[in-house]
């Protein structure tokens, strides 16, 4: 039988009606004759009962600092938590069924507690119970190290789960559940014209994940370059095609996608950026870049600024930053970009240049009208397959 690995969010698993729902996706393909491994979530947000955040304030009302370790041990929880009620619910539906930990799954990792990545996976139990004709369901964003200490794997943690564990199994279909349609060309809460991809390579949805589009973990995205598994982001709640990931897609006039990162602090340093401080403190090294004597980073803000008097030599400014992602053949250039926003009166104070495209830094009352000239000009002609 064929390997189908379906992995299911916190929102498509935080009420008995989307569960509901969530049992018709794996009842379906068991009818159609795969196997079954599901990857899930904790159930909701922060302020419900089990979601991971809500574990997370627990401690903290008890005192400042808990350990990461102690974090990581509480958290896992919630994942446990739906997994079991799943099982339950399938296997009152006639259906075999079997809940496992992440460790029980055999994911490895390191012992980074709370951002721990996977180091290697023993699937030999997975398969096991697939033998045995049951449905198994995994408990995402989990693992254990090699002392037997239980880790999470930071955000985007139950993707990741899932598609490691696609590879692992070398699974036909690995298809992440959540409650948008798929990856939009660029986010439609802000755009509401932007349209969602049929397809989309590794390569810019890497570079779009890591520069702020939330539909995805840039972690989950690298796991799957690692196993050369291609993934589906797929809705719960309807049953349309979703967006493949790891296929070449539609390019819009040469960009593959727009994204926007809010609430960052600019700092421009001059001097050398002794030991590294301000390459730690960037919210992601594709936004720092250190070149004749002078230093540009962007850090999430609010501030954390050093004790060490190096902010006196630095310029600080609030700003978003706009990342677009182009073909490399489009003959789109940074240049043709900051002309559009210069002609519309919009100065960017800060430029990275990406593998594949670019990030301005405007100021915050400018980033909205900044993507939809952007988006404006990915509209000036048809999508084109490449």
């Amino acid at each position: 039988m064929t390997v189908v690995v379906q992995k299911f969010g916190g929102t498509s698993v935080n009420t008995a009606e989307k569960r509901e729902m969530v049992m018709a996706k794996i009842i379906a393909a068991r009818e159609n004759g795969h196997d079954v491994v599901v990857v899930v979530s904790a159930m909701g947000r922060k302020g419900e009962p089990y979601a991971t955040d809500t574990f997370l304030e627990m401690l903290k009302e008890l005192g400042p600092d808990p350990s990461p370790k102690l974090k990581d041990l509480l958290t896992s929880c919630g994942e446990i938590i739906t997994t079991c009620v799943l099982v339950q619910a399938l296997e009152t539906k006639g259906y075999p069924a079997v809940a496992m930990t992440g460790f029980q799954a055999g994911l490895i990792t390191d012992d980074n507690f709370t951002n721990a990545e996977v180091i290697k996976i023993n699937p030999a139990k997975v398969k096991k119970h697939l033998e045995q004709g049951k449905i198994v369901v995994v408990a995402g964003f989990q693992g254990w190290t090699e002392e037997m200490d239980i880790t999470t794997l930071g955000r985007g943690g139950s993707d990741t789960t899932a598609i490691a564990l696609g590879g692992a199994l070398e699974a036909d279909e690995v298809i992440i559940y959540t409650d948008v349609p798929g990856a939009a060309f660029t986010d439609p809460r802000m755009i509401p014209q932007a349209p969602y991809l049929k397809s989309i390579d590794f390569s810019p949805m890497y570079l779009l994940a890591r520069a702020g589009t939330k539909v995805i973990h840039h972690r989950a995205v690298k796991t799957a370059i690692t196993y050369n598994r291609p993934f589906y982001i797929r809705s719960t709640f309807n049953d349309d095609q979703g967006t493949l990931i790891g296929q070449p897609g539609e390019s819009f006039r040469g960009l593959f996608g727009l994204a926007l990162l809010k609430d960052v602090t600019l700092l421009r340093i001059a001097g050398e950026d002794k030991g590294g401080l301000w390459r730690r403190l960037a919210l992601d090294d594709i936004f720092y870049q250190a070149a004749d004597g002078e230093c540009l980073v962007a850090i999430l803000s609010p501030l954390p600024l050093p004790e060490d008097g190096v902010a006196v030599t630095s310029v600080a400014e609030e700003c978003h930053l706009i990342t677009a992602v182009w073909e490399p053949e489009s003959g789109i250039k940074p240049e043709i970009i900051e002309n559009l926003l210069t002609q519309e009166g919009i100065i960017a104070r800060g430029y990275f240049k990406q593998s594949a495209g670019g990030t301005w830094a405007v100021a915050p009352s400018e980033s909205v009208r900044a993507m939809q000239l952007l988006f404006g000009l990915a509209c000036g002609e048809q999508a084109r397959a490449v």
